[in-house]
């Protein structure tokens, strides 16, 4: 649980072949092909700018909210007012990164140019939180070794299903290694990437709603969206409703009734047929999508 990028870390080190590393938990599941699904979060990621991308990976990317994502770009640029929280390495006593340095000494001096083009050291898959802001995180205070202790700058992206560089992959396991510094698994990557200064990027998959019409409850998760935050790092309430309903969440029941029914597999009781599925010539058809969690039942 405290350390589930380890094995990862090691077999990055004993297989120099690969350059990047997905790790997909195991109650996860695609309703399509789990490669084009993934090299298309690779292209988006690639095609990122460095500029306020973790700005744009706290918030949500609510199409019936604000938009297409070009106008969820520049709701975010406004929140910031052309600047950007971190530009460059994220310093913390501990860390010498290993990051470029940014092209201009403020962000408002960079149009979103700087990173395009560049493979992202960390794809995470849903948004990140403040650490020092997430009063409620069961895993705030867990860390050993820092100067700076609890005020530490961290950030984590629940859940663990992540694509990781080599690069990011071999200064988590020196820190962990040699230093004896360490944070709880879904802070590990996004902490050590923006310490060192490394491209992190989250392109925003389709998740759904089990009542898809109950627009009350995608406002609860919208929570005024980029236009309602004081600082541009997300929305100032951190408070989340229950994610029941949600085909990617970690607390949800959907995604297994919905690979129930995609399967042909007789629903419960009282269940209805999810609405995203379509029946067609005793065929059931789904979105490609991930789902999260999809627990094992046996037949």
């Amino acid at each position: 649980m405290w350390q589930v990028y380890q094995p990862m870390q090691l077999f990055a080190l004993h297989y120099p072949e690969f350059d990047h590393f997905w790790q997909l938990e195991l109650d996860m599941r695609f309703t399509g092909d789990a490669g084009k699904f993934l090299d298309r979060m690779s292209d988006f990621a690639r095609r990122e700018p460095r500029k306020q991308a973790l700005e744009r990976a706290t918030f949500q990317h609510m199409q019936q909210q604000i938009g297409d994502y070009n106008q969820f770009k520049q709701a975010v640029d406004r929140s910031n007012e052309g600047d950007a929280y971190i530009w460059g390495p994220l310093r913390i006593p501990e860390v010498s990164p290993i990051g470029p340095e940014p092209p201009t000494r403020t962000a408002r001096e960079e149009d979103f140019h700087w990173g395009v083009g560049e493979e992202a050291d960390l794809i995470v898959t849903s948004f990140c939180n403040n650490v020092t802001a997430a009063d409620t995180w069961i895993f705030r205070d867990w860390l050993h070794g820092f100067k700076w202790g609890r005020d530490t700058p961290r950030f984590f992206c629940p859940p663990a299903i992540t694509r990781t560089s080599r690069a990011l992959l071999f200064v988590i396991h020196e820190a962990q290694l040699d230093h004896g510094i360490r944070v709880p698994s879904e802070a590990t990557p996004p902490s050590f990437a923006l310490w060192h200064g490394l491209k992190l990027s989250f392109p925003q998959h389709p998740v759904f709603w089990k009542v898809h019409d109950d627009f009350n409850y995608q406002l609860e998760w919208w929570k005024g969206g980029p236009s309602n935050s004081s600082n541009g790092v997300g929305p100032d309430s951190l408070e989340h409703p229950r994610g029941i309903g949600l085909t990617f969440w970690w607390e949800t029941d959907w995604p297994r009734r919905i690979y129930d029914a995609w399967q042909g597999r007789p629903l419960e009781e009282g269940i209805a047929f999810p609405w995203l599925l379509a029946k067609h010539d005793g065929k059931v058809y789904a979105p490609n999508m991930m789902v999260h969690p999809m627990k094992h039942r046996l037949p």
